[in-house]
């Protein structure tokens, strides 16, 4: 076996600024990026996994558990209020279960999130996406294109699939774009507020639900739920928040990260106006592959010793997953850095691996398909007007929270 050499730092450390520099704060994964460990802030040692193979073998191993263990790689300096907190609420979280829990509970609410499904909502999407459009070109430019599409559209979608009554979507849509803001825009009582605001209302409307059952995706989750001992209220509540909330800053930030990328390409986006329907499967992959950011990290403990190329991670190590590094890993990519429409990057990590995949990541493909095929069909010299305010990671995303364009 492979001694493990600890690097004296804790990690990780988040990258600021844009375009992303992935390894300058990253001094702790060494050249070829083997596995190397570290320390966390409580002590606990953890793994840093940065190369695409290494992570997809970890992801998909059973070995390692989403479930709070006292080793599990926290990133952050935290009282125990909070981790108790944590603790108690990932009982009811998708995300934090492991099996076989995570399969019945995943099954629950996976056929409203199949590609089948997916596909159904195509004629809504594009209709939404058009009227979007016409508001568009009715104001006329200059705009703000996060706060005419990549903002309302996702919200519009999510209240549709959840079945969210049309007179209460403003409770969703005001505090969900508080919680997706930037410090730039809200405070953290702000966006508290906002989280408290939306638990309220999501228990009223699981209790409406359980009252009256609706044929939509929530609606089939609870009452699938209800069938089962899963989950009490409270659960209920914190799975709707999860269902509605998960994706979606990050289909919000990708329509604008995607239009605002593909305008700095001027010569990609003419191949990609010139043959949509052979470019746009790739064109969407690369900006997802691109903006798997580093800090979007995946964290895991382990259950038993696991080695890997000649490295044990013992028995409640952690490992912490750099997605962001794994899509830019110069032994899977060719020049990983470069945005490159004409790339093969079906095989990106933005969406996970392995069981934990994301749920969601069907009607997130869709929307910003047809988001970038009708938005430059419809405005084609599209063109950013002003870009004043820069773009900054905040807690490892990379929001978008104004981008003026015209036309």
């Amino acid at each position: 076996m492979t001694d493990a050499m600890e690097m004296p730092a804790t990690c990780p450390v988040a990258p600021r600024g844009w375009p992303n520099p992935l390894l300058t704060e990253y001094g702790q994964v060494p050249a070829g990026r083997p596995l190397t460990q570290v320390t966390m802030p409580s002590g606990s040692k953890a793994w840093l996994v940065s190369q695409h193979d290494h992570i997809q073998r970890l992801l998909a191993d059973n070995r390692f558990s989403v479930e709070p263990h006292p080793t599990f790689p926290i990133r952050f300096p935290a009282p125990q209020e909070l981790l108790d907190m944590i603790a108690r609420d990932s009982k009811n979280l998708l995300v934090t279960m492991d099996p076989p829990r995570h399969t019945r509970v995943r099954q629950m609410a996976l056929p409203d999130f199949t590609i089948k499904a997916a596909e159904k909502l195509r004629p809504r999407v594009q209709e939404l996406i058009d009227g979007y459009l016409d508001r568009m070109e009715e104001a006329g430019g200059p705009l703000d294109l996060v706060q005419a599409l990549a903002l309302p559209l996702p919200a519009q979608v999510i209240c549709e699939m959840a079945g969210i009554p049309e007179a209460e979507r403003d409770v969703f849509t005001r505090n969900a774009a508080i919680m997706v803001g930037t410090r730039h825009s809200y405070t953290m009582d702000e966006k508290m507020a906002a989280n408290n605001e939306l638990m309220e209302y999501f228990a009223t409307l699981v209790t409406e639900k359980q009252k009256n059952p609706t044929d939509d995706m929530l609606g089939n989750f609870i009452t699938r739920a209800g069938r089962t001992d899963e989950f009490d209220h409270h659960g209920l509540t914190l799975m709707t928040k999860m269902l509605l909330l998960a994706g979606y800053e990050f289909i919000v930030n990708r329509i604008a990260l995607g239009t605002q990328t593909l305008l700095d390409h001027p010569e990609q986006l003419k191949a990609l106006q010139a043959d949509p329907a052979g470019l746009m499967p790739k064109t969407v992959n690369e900006v997802l592959r691109h903006f798997s950011i580093v800090d979007e990290i995946i964290a895991r403990v382990a259950l038993a010793d696991v080695e890997i190329d000649g490295i044990t991670i013992k028995e409640g190590e952690g490992i912490l997953v750099l997605k962001g590094l794994g899509d830019r890993d110069p032994a899977k990519y060719t020049d990983p850095d470069a945005f490159d429409i004409h790339r093969d990057s079906r095989d990106h990590l933005a969406f996970g691996y392995g069981v934990h995949q994301c749920l969601g990541q069907h009607v997130a493909r869709l929307m910003m398909e047809l988001c970038f095929t009708s938005l430059f069909a419809r405005f084609p010299g599209l063109h950013v007007v002003e870009s004043d305010e820069p773009i900054e990671l905040v807690d490892g995303l990379p929001p978008v929270h104004k981008l003026v364009v015209g036309w």
